[in-house]
């Protein structure tokens, strides 16, 4: 039984190409929606279509959640089993994207922030053969999410670009640079980079994030 599909907005490509438009997937944080990330698309290569895909869980407290985390006395209590099922929605939605536009792992890429930065990461060990590339900013990477065998994973050389800010409230510097040794350990072509900033992304961020993606679409 396929998933149920996940909603998305779409940000048409502000330049147009004599190609296919590049396609640039956002997946935003916990307790933000489809429409928060959107606000990237006039700082970013205007070749890019970007589709911005809503998670699957809405919160009491408002916004979305690709899956449920709690903050207990033990740490941070994480339910992989409902982000997998999220993880096979936006399967769903990357076959689907792709099969409409003829995008494939040359001019697809996946940007994600924070919660959406763990998915994305998670969409390209699922689908390395699709995308191109993946853009983690300020999120955290854990043991858990890590292939049995790093070596075989079939993401050896994908472009990842990992940022983060060094006065991060919610996932410290620690944590993101624990993370950079695990994607280490999957031979990506891991560019990383810190920010004196908090949980978000600011103008330094922002800048390097284009010209990352601008590289990514030139290569030959």
């Amino acid at each position: 039984m396929s998933a149920t599909p996940l909603h998305t907005a779409v940000c048409e490509p502000r330049r147009s190409t004599t190609t296919r438009s590049p396609l640039l997937i956002l997946l935003h944080g916990y307790g933000s929606d489809e429409a928060d990330l959107l606000g990237l698309a006039d700082h970013l290569d205007p070749r890019f279509r970007l589709v911005s895909a809503r998670a699957p869980l809405p919160l009491d407290m408002g916004g979305h959640a690709w899956f449920p985390i709690e903050f207990t006395v033990a740490g941070l209590a994480i339910d992989y089993e409902a982000g997998e099922r999220a993880m096979d929605q936006l399967g769903q939605l990357l076959t689907q994207l792709q099969e409409v536009s003829g995008n494939d792992a040359g001019d697809t890429f996946v940007l994600g922030f924070s919660q959406g930065g763990a998915m994305a990461l998670g969409l390209l060990l699922a689908r390395p053969d699709d995308i191109g590339g993946v853009a983690f900013l300020s999120g955290l990477w854990s043991k858990e999410r890590m292939p049995q065998d790093p070596a075989v994973a079939g993401v050896r050389g994908k472009p990842v670009l990992q940022t983060h800010g060094c006065g991060d409230p919610l996932i410290p510097i620690a944590a993101a640079r624990a993370s950079r040794e695990l994607l280490d350990e999957l031979e990506v072509e891991l560019t990383y980079r810190e920010y004196d900033m908090g949980h978000q992304i600011n103008s330094d961020c922002l800048r390097d994030l284009s010209d990352w993606l601008t590289v990514r679409l030139d290569v030959d």
